[in-house]
């Protein structure tokens, strides 16, 4: 079979950095951070979490900040999992304020035949809780265990195309910062990138179409990018 009949069959889809790209999760983010950090004499706020933490694993960040800090009185991988686990409590908590655009545009991408993967920290069944009204097959849910803090690396939006049967060269991605543009350029997605004053000071460039909100008109780039007809 050709190539060009293999891409007629096989599934498109969108891959969302749902924690990210959708709620505010870099300032949520923050918040835990602050308030668990300071329990160790820890100090964090938008610029050091950029210039300690931005790129790297968590305990990588967090061992780089208790260095400069010279703090050395825990354990950075439980501080770390701690801290994860009570972000993942945070964004269970604001399901209800996912923006009404946002749940109008992965009705108008399934509408489209398109299958559409939510990733996040949070609990998966939460969130399919929460978009009950878009049909189990053409909506994955996958809970991102990764280590990254407050990315999603080439190997994660690899990892979550193919974990729901699709193939990233045939996935628009929804991004939340430069670093998560930078992965999935990286692994061959088209990139839609959401605007985020927190990480504005990331790269963002190469991305295919930058938006301020969600809305159903951003499937029509969606199908232009995945050369969708109609």
């Amino acid at each position: 079979m050709s190539e060009e009949k293999k891409d007629a069959i096989l599934k498109r889809g969108v891959l969302i950095e749902f924690d990210f790209a959708v709620m505010p999760g870099h300032q949520m983010m923050l918040e835990v951070c602050k308030e668990q950090f300071a329990k160790e004499g820890l100090k964090i706020d938008q610029v050091i979490m950029a210039r300690y933490m931005a790129g790297k694993s968590f305990v990588a960040g967090l061992s780089a900040l208790c260095r400069a800090q010279e703090i050395t009185s825990f354990e950075v991988s439980d501080m770390a999992a701690s801290c994860n686990e009570l972000f993942a409590e945070k964004i269970k908590a604001n399901l209800k304020k996912v923006p009404a655009g946002f749940k109008d545009f992965i009705k108008a991408v399934t509408d489209k035949g398109m299958k559409v993967v939510i990733f996040s920290i949070s609990d998966s069944e939460a969130i399919r809780e929460a978009f009950a009204d878009i049909p189990e097959e053409s909506l994955g849910i996958s809970e991102d265990l990764t280590s990254s803090f407050c990315f999603t690396s080439w190997e994660g939006w690899r990892r979550f195309a193919r974990k729901n049967s699709l193939h990233e060269r045939l996935c628009v991605s929804v991004c939340g910062s430069g670093l998560s543009v930078k992965g999935a350029l990286t692994s061959g997605l088209s990139v839609i990138v959401k605007d985020n004053e927190m990480v504005d000071y990331q790269d963002i460039s190469g991305y295919d179409k930058q938006i301020k909100e969600f809305d159903v008109g951003v499937v029509d780039e969606v199908a232009r990018l995945l050369h969708l007809a109609g």
